[in-house]
C-alpha cells in the first residue's frame, strides 16, 4: 500500500483522478469501482475536466457503481442520479457502460448476488475511487464483522444496496480519499488502528491500495 499526503483537497481529487485516467489510458477496456460522497467530487470534476480537454475517453470502460439505496415506490435511483450530475453527464459514459446495484424485479438478497457475480465475471476491479466518512464506513459497511459480499445495509432507517470487503480486496488498485478534519479520526483508525475497528482498516492488507489524504484528514497521524 501507499499512503500519500496532499495540502488540501483539491490536489488531492486532481492526484486520484490522474491515477484513474492513467488505467483508463492504459487499458480502455478496464472496470472502474465507484463510490459516491461529497468529498469525491473535486476528482469527479477532474475526470470530467480531462474527458471534456479530450485527453480522457470512457468508450469502452465499464463503470460499476458500488451501493445504491433500495428500490422505494419511486423507482428513483438517487445514488445514480447524484452521480450523474456529477460525473457521468460531463462524459461520454453510456448507459450500457453503466452498472447500478439495483433492481425493482428482483429481491435485494438475489440483486446484491447478482451484481457482485457480475463484477468477478468481468474480472473484477481494475480501480476503485472509494471515499472515507466520518464514521469510518466502508461504501456502506459500517461494521468490520460484516458479510464480506454484497448485501443489504440498514443506516439511519435508510436501506442500500452495497459491495462489500470482498470486491474492494479482489480489486487491483482501490483508491482511498479522505479529505477535511471531520475524517481525520476515520484516518487515524484506518491507517494505524486495530482490522476490528473499521472496515476500512482492512485496506491496509491490500498491498496495490493507495490512501490518498490531504493535511487536515491527516490531522491526527
Amino acid at each position: 500500500m501507499s499512503v500519500l499526503i496532499y495540502r488540501d483537497e483539491k490536489t488531492v481529487g486532481v492526484c486520484a483522478a490522474t491515477i484513474i485516467a492513467a488505467q483508463i489510458l492504459t487499458d480502455s477496456y478496464c472496470t472502474v469501482g465507484v463510490d459516491y460522497h461529497e468529498t469525491l467530487l473535486p476528482v469527479f470534476e477532474s475526470l470530467s475536466a480531462m474527458t471534456e480537454n479530450g485527453l480522457l475517453a470512457w468508450n469502452d470502460t465499464k463503470v460499476y457503481q458500488l451501493f445504491e439505496f433500495l428500490p422505494d415506490e419511486t423507482g428513483e435511483q438517487r445514488i445514480a442520479n447524484l452521480l450523474g450530475k456529477a460525473l457521468f453527464a460531463k462524459t461520454d459514459i453510456s448507459e450500457k457502460q453503466y452498472i447500478v446495484p439495483f433492481s425493482s424485479d428482483c429481491p435485494p438478497e438475489q440483486t446484491a448476488q447478482l451484481f457482485e457475480e457480475a463484477i468477478l465475471n468481468d474480472g473484477g476491479l481494475d480501480i476503485a475511487l472509494v471515499a472515507v466518512r466520518h464514521d469510518g464506513a466502508l461504501l456502506m459497511n459500517q461494521s468490520a464483522d460484516r458479510d464480506p459480499a454484497a448485501h443489504v445495509e440498514t443506516i439511519d432507517g435508510d436501506s442500500f444496496l452495497t459491495a462489500g470487503l470482498n470486491v474492494l480486496m479482489q480489486c487491483k488498485h482501490p483508491i482511498v480519499v479522505a479529505t477535511g478534519r471531520n475524517v481525520s479520526g476515520a484516518v487515524k483508525a484506518m491507517l494505524k488502528g486495530s482490522l476490528s475497528e473499521t472496515p476500512l482498516a482492512a485496506l491496509r492488507l491490500h498491498p496495490g491500495a493507495t490512501f490518498i489524504i490531504d493535511e487536515e484528514a491527516a490531522d491526527l497521524l
